[in-house]
């Protein structure tokens, strides 16, 4: 199935590294099978990103090399001895390897040197880092697959929405099942990669986060061993989703354990999904990355204003940051085989030295193909608050009991999609997830 896919990124590849005058071959190395330290238990094998970019492999231990010259793949395997299949089973042949990958050329890896031997590249490049051959790290390698990777092709895309798909039936399926009192976090845990696992997503893209009342003012909370607290007003963050074929979707969605929003959670709710409404509806081909950041806060400041939580002109509100004093970290990234992925920051650019946005994964002019996270969120984190108001001249901004009251209770809301990027706006792959008040309350109400 991947191999039309491979043999395009290949090609995206081949041209990226020859606009840039590069000759010879690149080398890339494979993911390798782990073992827990000091036993032979072995840990699931997952390839390494760039490879499976290029090849659509997913064995361990193999290797490939991209000919410049003549723009032909090789692809090489690991020896398999007779003790492989007692072990594991029968192992694929270099036909099926090569058919499955669509690559020109396929061999076993001790046939590697006598290949760069017979091709006499004038230059190896590989991946800053590897230390498989004697060669030349080269950054180019690394920009051509990366540049590659940032922009979807339709056929990557059609994966991306299968790996939402079951993703965002899995979070429906944790709306339905949480009760005030009832269970845990880490058996709504279960329940999110159960329900991904049996469709197809035997992976998750990353830790998942399963969040009960003030523990979601904890930005990245995996330790999920809390228990679904009792009072049905407060609010469940579940940030969690898998991969499919190894592209990653990433989903958030926040919602009250007894299935109805009211007071300062519903306030909180209402204050992060405007700012992602907001972002959503100017999202297109040319946008800078940055800017949309700076309208979540400039959307969150208004809110947090008419909450009564911050007081002050928006133009001092917004010099002094308050914002990210309740919104401290990026908008969104770039997402495909890897949840956070590459290309966030080309070279030579550099991050913004400033609160909240310092922490923001891309600095890049939108373009028609990439998929972005929007993730905007609001937390009242106890350490950041304390420090604020402890700080004179940002405590001025606080109206100090309303905030106290909120961060009594309310730990955290985030909300986050998954969109393609089109000439003149979105494809949102996630919006299927209820995420409108009356959607959410219907949905747990009904279950």
């Amino acid at each position: 199935m991947y191999a039309s896919i491979a043999a395009g990124n290949r090609a995206k590849t081949f041209r990226n590294l020859r606009e840039v005058g590069a000759v010879g071959v690149a080398y890339l190395k494979g993911g390798v099978q782990t073992e827990r330290k000091w036993t032979d238990v072995e840990g699931p094998f997952r390839q390494e990103s760039n490879f499976f970019y290029l090849t659509g492999v997913q064995v361990p231990g193999c290797h490939l090399l991209l000919d410049l010259a003549s723009g032909h793949s090789h692809l090489f395997i690991p020896n398999y001895g007779a003790d492989y299949t007692l072990w594991c089973g029968q192992p694929p042949t270099l036909d099926e390897m090569k058919t499955a990958s669509g690559v020109e050329h396929a061999s076993t890896v001790d046939n590697l040197r006598g290949v760069l031997e017979k091709l006499s590249p004038k230059t190896i490049h590989i991946i800053d880092g590897e230390t498989e051959l004697d060669a030349l790290g080269s950054s180019a390698t690394m920009t051509a697959i990366t540049e590659a990777r940032v922009i979807k092709s339709e056929p990557e895309l059609k994966l991306m929405r299968e790996a939402a798909r079951i993703s965002g039936e899995a979070h429906i399926a944790l709306m339905k099942a949480v009760r005030p009192g009832v269970g845990s976090e880490r058996q709504l845990h279960a329940l999110m990669e159960y329900e991904c696992f049996r469709q197809g997503g035997r992976f998750q893209a990353y830790t998942p986060i399963v969040a009960a009342g003030r523990n979601g003012a904890i930005l990245h909370y995996v330790n999920n061993d809390g228990p679904i607290t009792t009072n049905g007003a407060d609010l469940l963050l579940v940030d969690a989703a898998c991969e499919f074929e190894c592209y990653a979707a990433d989903i958030t969605r926040t919602y009250p354990i007894g299935g109805k929003f009211e007071g300062d959670w519903k306030t909180t709710y209402e204050i992060c999904l405007a700012m992602q409404k907001v972002v959503l509806a100017e999202l297109k081909d040319g946008v800078e990355w940055e800017d949309m950041h700076r309208l979540a806060e400039r959307v969150a400041a208004q809110g947090l204003l008419a909450a009564g939580l911050i007081k002050g002109s928006m133009e001092d509100i917004m010099t002094n940051h308050i914002p990210a004093l309740f919104f401290p970290h990026g908008l969104g990234h770039l997402i495909g085989l890897d949840v956070h992925d590459v290309g966030g920051y080309p070279k030579g650019v550099d991050r913004i030295a400033e609160p909240g946005i310092k922490y923001l994964r891309m600095r890049r002019t939108l373009r028609a193909g990439m998929v972005v996270t929007v993730e905007p969120g609001i937390y009242f984190v106890d350490q950041v608050l304390d420090e604020a108001l402890a700080d004179a001249k940002l405590r001025q901004y606080l109206d100090e009991e309303t905030v106290q009251r909120f961060r009594s209770t309310v730990g955290g809301v985030r909300i986050e999609d998954d969109v393609v990027i089109l000439p003149d706006g979105i494809e949102n792959l996630t919006d299927f997830v209820p995420k409108e008040i009356s959607d959410i309350e219907a949905v747990m109400t009904s279950s």
